[in-house]
């Protein structure tokens, strides 16, 4: 038996964050039905704009039923409340105020089923400065101070941290929820915003606020702000990224006994005592003379042969993979992170394993991305009892797809 098998999911989210959020309910045994637009999630609509494309949907929608309503029709709000109604779980990712105009609040919802839990992913959250404003991953992480003004770089993020953080953090949320009314009979309505999620895992940011009054003695120890210690336009010696003859590596050297290691495997024993290399302030102070000689060794050895030694001294470290080479990597191979779905449409896809590991209650892939509204015939009539023929006039009045 899996963990939340029986609790039932009402998945009404576009985009990552909350099809992030209940892919992982459902891959933890939830029945999680996801409520489609009949245009289809705008997700779904973006990967059409490419044929086959769609194939990439079952990385964040797998294991789900899928239904197609109208919800701005009456009877497809109807709908929406009848499922609602049989289910432990509502939750959404749209503009706060959104469905509140439709009738589908959360004291809509709960009028229908007491105890519901009822989560609302936004950028901003529900209550504050405006709430209304729209967010997508980059803005989420720009103002969760990811990218702060002080950084002269305009490269766009290189993951939607954004959208995954929240996702697995409004499934945490969800999780906890589900604790509280075990314990207490009740639901209750959460709040997740992006916007919270960047900043509650922004460390630089965090640390800033909390060194505030003796930051002035920090810096001028360091010579700069603690912030900017790890900053893309430097590399510290003891913990930084080095080039090597066919690539780059990962290299973190911050304990006395670590760094005396490297320096005797770069041929340099005499860094570890050296006044400008000896801890970790002065490495700080002179990061550019430590990082160069450093990569007169690393450039001089493959990425392979460099970890060989390091490892074998017990300094952490590690390749930093390609795309290609991280989809093959050996380690995520044996932990089932690397796993395939059948689709009836496109053959077998790739999609990532879950990372949660259980001793008793794994989590598991059962079935691909739903095609849009899939299973709205099925839902309607086995979880809601629509007959055959009120399910068809749904049909002929689109109001399903």
């Amino acid at each position: 038996m899996q963990i939340l098998e029986g609790i039932k999911v009402i998945d009404v989210t576009q985009f990552i964050a909350g099809s992030r959020c209940a892919q992982l309910l459902a891959d933890m045994g939830a029945e999680v039905v996801k409520v489609e637009p009949p245009e289809g999630d705008t997700l779904r609509v973006t990967f059409n704009l490419t044929p086959g494309a769609e194939r990439n949907y079952s990385v964040l929608n797998r294991n789900k039923y899928g239904i197609a309503v109208d919800m701005r029709k009456p009877e497809g709000r109807k709908i929406i409340l009848r499922l609602a109604s049989v289910s432990d779980i509502f939750m959404h990712n749209l503009i706060p105020g959104t469905l509140e105009k439709l009738g589908l609040g959360y004291e809509d919802i709960r009028s229908r089923k007491k105890d519901i839990i009822y989560a609302a992913v936004s950028g901003f959250g529900a209550v504050g400065v405006a709430p209304e404003r729209a967010a997508f991953d980059i803005i989420a992480q720009a103002t969760g101070g990811q990218f702060w003004n002080s950084q002269e770089t305009f490269r766009m993020p290189d993951n939607y941290w954004g959208d995954f953080m929240t996702g697995a953090y409004a499934a945490i949320a969800i999780l906890l929820a589900l604790i509280h009314r075990m314990k207490t009979g009740k639901g209750q309505y959460i709040d997740i915003s992006m916007q919270d999620v960047m900043y509650f895992n922004n460390y630089r940011a965090l640390m800033d606020k909390g060194l505030g009054p003796i930051m002035a003695d920090i810096e001028r120890q360091l010579g700069r702000r603690p912030r900017d210690v790890i900053h893309s336009a430097d590399r510290m010696p003891f913990y930084g990224f080095f080039k090597t003859k066919d690539g780059k590596v990962a290299i973190v050297s911050t304990t006395a006994r670590q760094w005396k290691e490297l320096t005797e495997i770069i041929g340099r024993p005499e860094m570890a005592s050296d006044p400008k290399f000896s801890n970790l302030i002065v490495q700080v102070q002179n990061h550019e003379e430590a990082v160069r000689l450093i990569e007169e060794w690393t450039v001089a050895h493959t990425s392979q042969e460099i970890i060989a030694v390091l490892e074998n001294k017990k300094i952490p470290c590690g390749i930093a993979y390609t795309l290609e080479e991280v989809n093959n990597d050996e380690n995520l191979k044996q932990r089932g992170m690397f796993q395939q779905v059948h689709h009836e449409k496109y053959g077998d896809i790739d999609i990532p394993g879950f990372p949660f590991k259980f001793s008793a209650t794994e989590g598991s892939i059962r079935m691909p991305a739903p095609v849009l509204g899939e299973h709205s015939r099925l839902i309607l009539e086995q979880w809601l009892g629509y007959t055959p023929a009120e399910v068809q006039e749904l049909y002929e009045k689109k109001i399903i797809v």
